[in-house]
């Protein structure tokens, strides 16, 4: 099979070339037939015919920026009986802002959860879709990844405030770059790598186990390297893992990064509005009338899901919650189609005893990896930071360090030298994340506030004093504790946050071990359970990690459905919208079927029980055939464009 050359990051070529190789073993095919794109209603003369009318129930688990972004499509394309359950009381799940909906006017709020937006090709469509669909372009502002101040923030490894220069690791990475001709033919170079006969198979190895074993480097030498690139405990992911981070990384470099002013929980929370709303989408050619909104439950919590038949005889998924507007009694719904969009850990704790999926995907379940990442911010008196005697002026930027405190994100935003100002003491991955979460309280507990006495703000302040020790005139301890703000308001004195304390997520993002991208990946990919389920989410994406992750996942898994459930109009319908464009913008349709069935809800399912089933004989997971395999090429050919 050919591949177009095309533009695309190296996590979604590599992503691209896992799931061909996938496809072609499970087919027993040595080569795979180019494939259109756009799928062809199947007739060659005469009126189009329409689709036929879908008559299920859907459900989204989890009201993160992945569920939100499948409702909104769901709505889009006019289907109604959609219901999407979020265990917390809450919307955003990863997009978290504290507090809600910050004051832009003083900025004391920060993101615990996605904050930064790189300008690159693929990651485009979030910051057009966020301007444009959801209206908030003058939200989208700056962020200054990296300060350009001299000199610039503060540094210090080994309790010398002096960067670390060991340049051996880059030059590897870069070697691996040009060796296998990555940037310029990445199927080729992924087919060397990936060559079994010539081992060792990289793939199988952690960063650490390959520099140690192949390359023959001390473990000293190791661990600062890892300290200059990453954080304690990264080498133990996947070299492949590192090796595209450290591609995308450097795409990146050299753009302009962006970040949502009030916090990026305006996404969502901007999302959710739009799924309430009367009035979107607007009146255009494609809609007459606004879609109908699904019905959002929070505080509602999967607890099982099993497949079994409804009162039609029809196959369906059964979804079993639990509330406190059920009185936490156990409630079943039935399904024609779910989508899960839950991290893995919530999912791992559902009873999916009754749900027939692949060992491949229980297994995939239990152990895709997941990072740790710990935030602190502390409110102070002023940006001393910015007013520093010795006419130091960081603005944006990163302090890192060996220090418990790792890395210091400085705003990239000035209120005045005199204004209260919040400042990201502290952001910390995998090991490093560990050690500090286990400093940080759980606010959700009545009576447990933050105070100047914890010692997680004790530490913060003296690992301040050491990374700015390098600096004339630096803060004292007591300067710093004295700048404190102690009052009771927004983030005051500190507030902090460990993801892998969230039980709504179990970690912070996705991060693929050793062989997980090449054997986890592929096997969550389309529909499971007779076509009654798919997984969806960052972590079950190329981009893991981010929002463009997500989204692509959300929209990659609802072409699989409509295409499977026979909604081709609806599947043009979704190519040429603000979901599908690259740019953004919606593009004329090519008018074919009936528009109707996509606003009127009359003809679907009504009461909790219907669970349609529409997937036409749709086969088992184990028995898919060679049509089923070709058609998830097809539909993945989508994302890897994007």
């Amino acid at each position: 099979m050919r591949f177009e050359s095309q533009p695309i990051s190296t996590r979604a070529a590599f992503a691209q070339s896992i799931l061909y190789e996938y496809i072609k073993k499970k087919s027993g095919k040595s080569e795979l037939p180019d494939l259109q794109l756009t799928p062809e209603k199947g007739i060659s003369d005469g009126e189009p015919v329409p689709d036929p009318a879908y008559t299920g129930r859907i459900c989204i688990v989890g009201a993160g920026a992945c569920g939100l972004y499948l409702a909104m499509m769901l709505k889009y394309l006019g289907f109604s009986n959609v219901d999407i359950l979020e265990a917390s009381d809450r919307v955003g799940g990863r997009c978290f802002t504290y507090p809600k909906a910050g004051d832009t006017a003083t900025h004391s709020y920060y993101d615990i959860g996605a904050m930064r937006v790189p300008d690159i090709p693929w990651m485009e469509h979030v910051l057009n879709f966020t301007r444009e669909t959801l209206g908030l372009a003058d939200k989208v502002v700056p962020y200054i990844y990296t300060s350009d101040e001299k000199p610039g923030p503060p540094v210090c490894y080994n309790f010398k405030n002096e960067p670390l220069k060991d340049p051996a690791f880059s030059e590897i990475m870069d070697t691996f770059m040009s060796e296998y001709n990555f940037m310029n033919d990445f199927n080729g170079a992924f087919a060397k790598w990936m060559d079994p006969t010539k081992p060792p198979l990289k793939d199988n190895y952690s960063t650490r186990a390959w520099l140690m074993i192949e390359k023959n480097w001390s473990y000293k030498k190791i661990a600062n390297a890892e300290l200059s690139d990453t954080s304690t405990g990264l080498f133990d992911q996947s070299l492949t893992e590192t090796l595209i981070d450290y591609a995308d990384f450097a795409a990146a470099d050299s753009k302009k990064w962006y970040r949502v002013d009030g916090g990026m929980q305006t996404v969502t929370d901007t999302m959710a509005e739009l799924l309430a709303s009367e009035t979107w989408p607007s009146k255009s050619k494609f809609h007459p009338s606004p879609g109908p909104s699904p019905n959002l439950q929070t505080c509602t919590q999967v607890t099982a899901m099993s497949y079994s038949f409804n009162h039609q005889s029809k196959p369906c998924i059964k979804v079993t919650t639990t509330s406190p507007y059920s009185q936490h009694k156990p409630k079943v719904t039935n399904y024609d189609m779910v989508f899960n969009t839950t991290a893995m850990g919530p999912l791992q704790r559902m009873d999916l005893s009754k749900l027939p999926l692949p060992d491949d995907v229980h297994t995939g379940i239990r152990t895709l990896s997941y990072d740790r990442a710990t935030k602190v911010v502390i409110k102070f008196s002023h940006p001393w930071w910015f007013k520093n005697p010795d006419k130091t002026q960081i603005f944006g930027g990163v302090s890192s360090s060996d220090l418990p405190i790792s890395n210091v994100v400085y705003p990239s935003w000035n209120d005045g030298p005199d204004k209260p100002a919040v400042l990201m003491v502290s952001y910390s991955w995998a090991q490093d994340a560990t050690r500090m979460g286990s400093l940080v309280k759980d606010f959700s507990v009545p009576g447990v506030k933050p105070s100047k006495e914890d010692e997680i703000l004790k530490l913060c302040l003296r690992n301040l004093v050491t990374l700015w020790a390098g600096t004339k005139e630096s803060p004292s301890y007591e300067d710093l504790m004295g700048w404190v703000v102690d009052d009771g308001s927004d983030c005051a004195p500190y507030h902090a946050w460990a993801w892998s304390h969230d039980p709504y997520t179990g970690g912070a993002f996705a991060l693929f071990g050793p062989g997980q991208f090449q054997n986890v990946y592929p096997a969550f990919q389309g529909l499971h359970v007779g076509g009654h389920i798919a997984f969806c989410g960052e972590a079950l994406s190329a981009h893991h990690a981010w929002i463009s992750g997500a989204w692509a996942s959300a929209y990659m898994q609802l072409m699989h459905f409509l295409e499977d459930r026979k909604q081709l109009d609806a599947v043009r319908m979704l190519k040429e919208s603000p979901f599908g464009g690259s740019d953004g913008s919606t593009k004329p349709r090519d008018g074919h079927g009936d528009d109707e069935k996509y606003r009127d809800g009359d003809d679907m399912d009504e009461g909790p029980d219907d669970g349609e089933d529409q997937t036409g004989g749709y086969p088992h997971p184990e028995e898919m055939d060679e049509s089923l395999l070709l058609n998830l090429l097809k539909l993945r050919q989508k994302e890897w464009k994007s």
